[in-house]
C-alpha cells in the first residue's frame, strides 16, 4: 500500500508540474504577441498582460496551484519575455510539501509591417515632404530601394514608426525620422505577391456614373470604372468590386462608403482617386478572395500608374492597400485612416505631400478584418 501511495503521489506531482508548465508556456506565448509595446516604451503593459494571463489560469487550476508565486521579466533588450511560477505541492499520501516550478521564455520575430515600398531602384520609394507625417507607432516601415536616396524626408515632414528601414540609404534631417532609420537592410520580398486575384467575369456595369442622391451599389465587374460625383452618397454593399480598364473616381463633394467591400483594379487606367472635397470610409471584407484587402491593384497592371488619396475626410481605411505597380500619393491637409483598427500599405512607391498625417494603426485584435498573410507580426515562439 505504501508503494502504491508513493507511486500515486509521484504521478500527481508530475501531473501538477506538467500543468504548471503548460500554464506558464501559454501565458508567455500569449503575452509575447504584445512585445512590440515593450520595444516602444510600454514594458509595464506587457508584463501586466503576462501576469494577468497566468493568474487567470492559476485561479482555474484548483487549490494546489492557485497560490503559486509568479514572476515576469523582459529579457534581451525587451525582445523576449520570461514567465515563471513556483508552487508548493503537498503530497496526498506522505503529506510532504514539495516545491515545484516552471519557466518559459517567449520571443516574437518582429514588428508587423504597416508600410512597404517595393521599388528596388528608385530614389524616394518612400518619400515625405512639406508638413507630411506618417505615424506608425507600433509597426514597421521599410523602403526596398537600394538607391542611396531610397528613403527620403524633406521640409518639416516626420516619419514615426516602431522600426524604419531602408535597403539603400536615406536623405533628410534627423528631425524627419523617429527613430533614425536603419540603412542597408535586407530587401523584403513582396508579402502579397502570391495573393490570388478575384475571377473577372463579363461586365455587369459599363462606365457607371452616380451623380446625385443616395445609392447602394452591388458587387460586380465595372467595365470602364466607377465615377461618384455631384455630391452623391454612395455605399458599396459587401462583396468584390472589379474596376476593369477604368478608374474608381470620387470627386465634387461626394461621400463614398465601403462596407466589407474590396476593390480590385484590373487593366490599363484602373486606378483610384479620392479628391479633396470628398468623404471616404472603407472597410475590407472579412472573408472570401478579398479578405483583408481594401484596394488591390492587379500585379500584371502596367507600371507607373498613380493612385491618389487627396480627401481631407478619410478617417476610416480599414484593411490593406496594395498597389504593386503604382505609386500611392497622399496629399491632404488632415489625418488619414486614424479611426482604423489597422491600415497596411504595400505599394511600388509611396509619396506624401502637403500636410497629411497618415496614421497606420496595428490594433489587429479590435477587428474581424484579417491581416493578409506575411504582414502580421511574426509568430511568437518559445525559445526556452
Amino acid at each position: 500500500m505504501a508503494t502504491i501511495g508513493v507511486a500515486l503521489d509521484y504521478a500527481m506531482l508530475a501531473r501538477q508540474k506538467s500543468q504548471l508548465q503548460a500554464m506558464v508556456d501559454s501565458s508567455a506565448l500569449r503575452a509575447a504577441r504584445e512585445l512590440h509595446l515593450a520595444q516602444v516604451g510600454s514594458s509595464d503593459v506587457v508584463t501586466s498582460i503576462a501576469k494577468n494571463y497566468l493568474q487567470a489560469a492559476l485561479s482555474r487550476s484548483g487549490p494546489q496551484l492557485a497560490s503559486a508565486a509568479t514572476d515576469v521579466a523582459l529579457l534581451n533588450n525587451n525582445s523576449s519575455l520570461q514567465v515563471a511560477a513556483t508552487a508548493v505541492y503537498r503530497t496526498q499520501f506522505l503529506h510532504i510539501p514539495v516545491n515545484i516550478g516552471a519557466r518559459a521564455v517567449a520571443t516574437a520575430s518582429g514588428f508587423p509591417i504597416c508600410a512597404l515600398g517595393l521599388n528596388q531602384q528608385a530614389p524616394g520609394t518612400i518619400h515625405l515632404e512639406a508638413n507630411a507625417r506618417v505615424t506608425a507607432q507600433f509597426c514597421a516601415v521599410q523602403s526596398n530601394s537600394t538607391n542611396p536616396q531610397g528613403l527620403s524626408g524633406a521640409g518639416n515632414s516626420v516619419l514615426t514608426a516602431a522600426s524604419i528601414c531602408s535597403a539603400g540609404g536615406k536623405v533628410g534631417n534627423k528631425v524627419n525620422y523617429s527613430p533614425d532609420p536603419l540603412t542597408d537592410c535586407p530587401v523584403l520580398p513582396d508579402p502579397l505577391a502570391s495573393r490570388p486575384a478575384p475571377a473577372i467575369g463579363p461586365c455587369n456595369y459599363n462606365n457607371e456614373v452616380v451623380s446625385s442622391g443616395t445609392v447602394a451599389l452591388l458587387p460586380g465587374v465595372y467595365c470602364g470604372g466607377l465615377h461618384v460625383t455631384g455630391g452623391a452618397n454612395v455605399t458599396l454593399t459587401p462583396g468584390v468590386y472589379i474596376m476593369k480598364a477604368g478608374p474608381l473616381l470620387v470627386d465634387n463633394g461626394s461621400t463614398f462608403t465601403a462596407q466589407s467591400a474590396g476593390v480590385f483594379l484590373h487593366g490599363a487606367g484602373a486606378n483610384f482617386q479620392f479628391d479633396a472635397s470628398t468623404s471616404i470610409s472603407m472597410t475590407a471584407p472579412q472573408s472570401g478572395v478579398m479578405a483583408g484587402m481594401l484596394l488591390f491593384e492587379d500585379p500584371s497592371a502596367p507600371a507607373g500608374g498613380a493612385h491618389q488619396i487627396l480627401s481631407n475626410n478619410a478617417p476610416l481605411l480599414l484593411g490593406t492597400i496594395y498597389t504593386p505597380k503604382g505609386t500611392l500619393v497622399i496629399d491632404t491637409n488632415n489625418y488619414v485612416a486614424q479611426q482604423s483598427a489597422f491600415t497596411i500599405i504595400v505599394a511600388n512607391k509611396m509619396q506624401l505631400y502637403g500636410g497629411p498625417n497618415l496614421v497606420l494603426n496595428s490594433n489587429y485584435h479590435l477587428t474581424n478584418v484579417p491581416v493578409p498573410g506575411g504582414l502580421d507580426v511574426g509568430y511568437p515562439y518559445l525559445s526556452k
